[in-house]
């Protein structure tokens, strides 16, 4: 088996305009610099095009991975299929191909109806070309499973090898390496196949000196099976963890033979800084924002991308993935043609992308769906799917996941309602007199081995008395976390709980979504600092203050508007006691704790100066914290996600802009106008977390909320500079070292 790389060199069309770029690429992310900004043109259609290397090979198949929007992909100008999801899209080329000259298309479609939350055109992930001989590995056939047995620890590795041409002899060779490269275990066996046959094999590969994949030591290892014949060697190869997972129906989920709960928050495909890309460094950064907020897991909707997927394995962080985002029934007026052939192809190509990666934790069958009711004949659906992901992982528990829906006339007279509902409040609260939810989730439910519930919380205690069913809270919402992380700590069935948004994302109409942890920027937002404390931050205190107009928490002790004027302060503390003063005065004592929500309130006067924060528990002081007004902006503060960059993988830099007064303290309220110059790099995105994001030009944009963030791609080895500049503000610069 051979991959070719076909991420370079794509001509990429939009209306009368063309461009050679390369992949990963969002033609709407990118439209700004890509068409010209004063014609204000949001493209909905693109076209892809690419010449393919010399194809000699006995089979043949083009893969992307991560396709924003939807649309058609030719060969040679002959159809070959459709790209429908964002999970791997995989295509049979042999037949098609002609000569030497071969030609790529993919005609993209992306308009603001396909989806509430923005979702791009191009592809995210890439493009790769995969050829075969006549004696080869099927694709994304090789699976390590590992297990223990007397004190041993082997990797159990399953290839699928097909032969195209006469009976054969081979030796099937499997070699494990650790993390510094060195071989930890190797295994041959000789196989005899027949002509033209497919057939799957099994090697157990006995490891030595082992390390389990954990959140703090993400241990990672490497697969490689190699055909050895006459006629050459082929091979195929695959990153893998020392995991083992296992379900208690007492005691919930256990990972390495240790009791586990996963907290976690949604996370969208797309971003408000690179769109639709999808970039090792980036995602990395945005995951370990997230895991430094104390979330061990995060929640996706249809498959990631593979970079997306190594940077958790190697951040030590769990996934849960839901395989489809709907079903039958659409969640928009475009989904309804989304759920081709069952599903069952495209459950079983998510499944085999998914399964070497240790960081997944849980499958989905899909995210909060109408079928669970039994809708459109859902519960056999779903049933078919789950055994398909069963069958092709069974190493890891499935789900499906669904919330009260709105229930239909037919369903509350099948239950005993015939009266008129007059709103859907009024139905929901009829049903739940019924029972209702319980009863039409049964048999969705009796499927899978965890049961989603989304914004259920309430329901987990009488859950546990009724059905003694395991359950994830596959959405909850943030204003609700103290109370569903309480129901979940306190319920012993519940694996997990996954809030409803970790990160702020762009919605397909130009606004942003902002009920996040983090910003687009990846800042943190006063309910992190909230939600830290809730996931068991010790010695940890943050003031917030409540806007005087719009009652929003705020990091800002700046209100000359409001000077003398009553205002509300909130400390969040994991202490039980907050003293707060104002430059040394104090303004009172509070209670806090678990008993109020980790939360001490103060009411006081707005008057310039130092706020502090004293915590403490049990009588002793555990934390303290201070928040400054801040003066008038003077200089700009740069800092880096990663200054050290491979251009070899493709990273980008994140340039991280605060403006700042003379004593360096950010200044909230500033909105100067910044400038971007690169020396050696490109750039490649340069934003605020506004969520209308105003700016009128490619490299140029206003601090919002005191910060912004220019992205830059570098040209070459060496250096990278990046220079900021603002108006009536010191420049500043930040250099970049870039490897091969």
């Amino acid at each position: 088996m051979k991959i070719t790389d076909l991420n370079a060199n794509w001509n990429i069309a939009v209306g009368d305009t063309a461009h050679f770029r390369d992949l990963p690429f969002d033609v709407i992310k990118s439209a700004v610099d890509f068409i010209d900004i004063e014609e204000h043109i949001v493209p909905t259609q693109a076209t892809f095009v690419k010449t393919l290397p010399s194809v000699r090979a006995n089979k043949a198949l083009v893969v992307f991975r991560g396709t924003c929007g939807y649309g058609d992909v030719f060969l040679n100008d002959e159809l070959i299929g459709a790209v429908r999801s964002y999970a791997p899209c995989v295509f049979d080329i042999t037949d098609k191909l002609s000569g030497t000259h071969n030609t790529l298309r993919v005609e993209l479609t992306s308009v603001p109806e396909m989806s509430k939350q923005y979702i791009g055109m191009g592809i995210a992930g890439g493009a790769e070309l995969v050829t075969f001989s006549s004696l080869d590995f099927e694709y994304n056939s090789l699976f390590v499973k590992t297990n223990a047995s007397g004190g041993r620890v082997y990797a159990d590795t399953q290839v699928t090898v097909r032969n195209d041409g006469d009976a054969a002899k081979f030796v099937l060779e499997c070699a494990a390496t650790n993390a510094r490269g060195k071989r930890c275990g190797k295994k041959q066996r000789k196989i005899f196949m027949r002509a033209h046959t497919v057939k799957t094999f099994t090697v157990r590969v006995r490891l030595t000196k082992t390390y389990e994949w954990t959140t703090s030591d993400p241990y990672m290892y490497r697969m490689t099976a190699r055909i050895l014949s006459e006629n050459g060697e082929s091979e195929c190869a695959s990153r893998f963890g020392i995991v083992n997972r296992a379900l208690n129906a007492l005691r919930g989920l256990y990972l390495n033979n240790k009791n586990t709960l996963l907290f976690g928050a949604y996370v969208p495909r797309a971003d408000g800084v690179l769109g639709g890309v999808s970039l090792y460094s980036s995602e990395k950064r945005r995951f370990g924002a997230l895991k430094a907020l104390g979330y061990n897991a995060v929640h996706f909707v249809e498959c990631p991308t593979e970079a997306a997927l190594d940077a958790l394995d190697d951040l030590g962080m769990y996934a849960y993935v839901d395989l489809f985002d709907c079903l039958i029934e659409g969640k928009s007026p475009l989904d309804g043609h989304m759920f081709f052939d069952g599903g069952e192809r495209a459950a079983e190509i998510a499944v085999c992308a998914l399964r070497n990666h240790p960081s997944v934790a849980l499958y989905g069958i899909a995210d909060n769906v109408v079928e669970c009711y039994n809708r459109h004949g859902g519960h056999t659906v779903i049933a078919r799917l789950a055994e398909t992901v069963k069958r092709a992982d069974g190493t890891r528990p499935v789900t499906v996941s669904a919330s009260e829906f709105v229930p239909t006339a037919k369903e509350l007279e099948a239950v005993g309602i015939k009266r008129h509902m007059d709103t859907p409040a009024a139905a929901i609260n009829a049903g739940r007199e019924k029972d209702m939810f319980e009863e039409l989730t049964a048999g969705a439910f009796e499927s899978v081995d965890v049961c989603g519930f989304n914004y259920l919380y309430p329901l987990y205690e009488t859950e546990r008395l009724k059905r003694n069913r395991l359950i994830v809270g596959s959405r909850t919402s943030n204003d609700r976390a103290f109370d569903s992380l309480d129901e979940t700590e306190k319920n012993n069935r519940v694996i997990g709980d996954f809030n409803e948004c970790g990160i702020d994302y762009p919605l397909s109409d130009g606004g942003t979504a902002t009920g996040g942890d983090l910003d687009i920027l990846l800042d943190e937002k006063p309910q992190a600092a909230y939600k830290r404390i809730l996931l068991g931050a010790r010695n940890v205190a943050y003031i917030t203050v409540l806007d005087p107009v719009t009652e929003e928490p705020t990091h800002m002790w700046n209100w000359p508007r409001h000077l003398g004027q009553s205002v509300s302060v909130r400390v969040y503390t994991s202490g039980d006691v907050v003293a707060l003063y104002l430059d040394g005065r104090l303004i009172g004592r509070k209670l806090a704790g678990k008993v109020n929500r980790h939360i001490a309130a103060f009411e006081t006067e707005y008057y310039p100066g130092t706020l502090q924060a004293v915590c403490y528990f049990k009588g002793v002081e555990c934390a303290r914290t201070t928040l400054r007004s801040a003066g008038s902006p003077k200089v700009i503060k740069l800092d880096a996600y990663e200054k050290n960059l491979s251009l070899s993988r493709g990273d980008v830099g994140f340039v991280h802009i605060d403006v700042c007064d003379r004593d360096g303290n950010l200044v909230p309220y500033a909105m100067r106008q910044l400038g971007v110059q690169a020396t050696g790099a490109q750039l490649v995105g340069f934003v605020n977390a506004d969520p209308e994001l105003r700016k009128n030009s490619f490299d140029s944009c206003p601090a919002y909320g005191g910060r912004a963030i220019a992205v830059i791609r570098p040209d070459a080895v060496g250096k990278a500079v990046v220079k900021i500049t603002g108006d009536g503000l010191l420049s500043s610069k930040i250099t970049f070292k870039v490897k091969d």
